[in-house]
């Protein structure tokens, strides 16, 4: 059976995610291909993503994860869910997946230090308290988006199985 307050964090998940595929149906909206409106829309799925995670861990172990960070919430949620098919195809770059080719560690350095915001940070604010602009994220296609949520929906019924 589905605790209520997991419950609470998947609805809440699945609705940022659908927020997130309206505004990738908004093609002929003015803002469409613009960086602020793309990481709009990306930080729409990020929540989604972080929520589930949250959703997920809770139902597995009884306990509130605190923290934002999907990548380190996919790790905790990989302990309870180890198998293949409880993975999750997230839609961003994971860390390790930067490709610092020909950069010292020097430089690589320097440019976490530079752009010190996490990545959710980066997806809600356009600038930080330095000044440095980030504009990370290019466009969501709705199918895309259609084929996370379908993800999702299957792992949540899964877990709802399991339960």
């Amino acid at each position: 059976m589905l605790k209520p307050i997991s419950t609470q964090f998947f609805n809440r998940a699945i609705s940022f995610l659908e927020v997130a595929l309206i505004s990738s149906k908004e093609k002929d909206n003015v803002y469409f291909n613009t960086a602020e409106y793309s990481n709009v829309t990306a930080y729409l799925v990020y929540h989604a993503t972080e929520l589930f995670l949250k959703f997920a861990i809770f139902q597995a172990s009884n306990e509130s994860v605190r923290g934002h960070e999907i990548f380190t919430l996919y790790k905790e949620y990989k302990k309870y869910y180890q198998d293949d098919k409880w993975d999750i195809n997230i839609p961003f770059c994971k860390p390790e997946d930067v490709d610092y080719c020909n950069f010292t560690k020097d430089k690589i350095e320097q440019l976490k230090a530079r752009y010190s915001m996490s990545f959710e940070q980066q997806l809600k604010y356009p600038i930080d308290d330095k000044g440095v602009t980030y504009n990370p994220i290019t466009i969501y296609d709705t199918e895309l988006l259609e084929k996370y949520k379908s993800e999702l929906l299957d792992l949540y019924f899964q877990i709802e199985e399991q339960s």
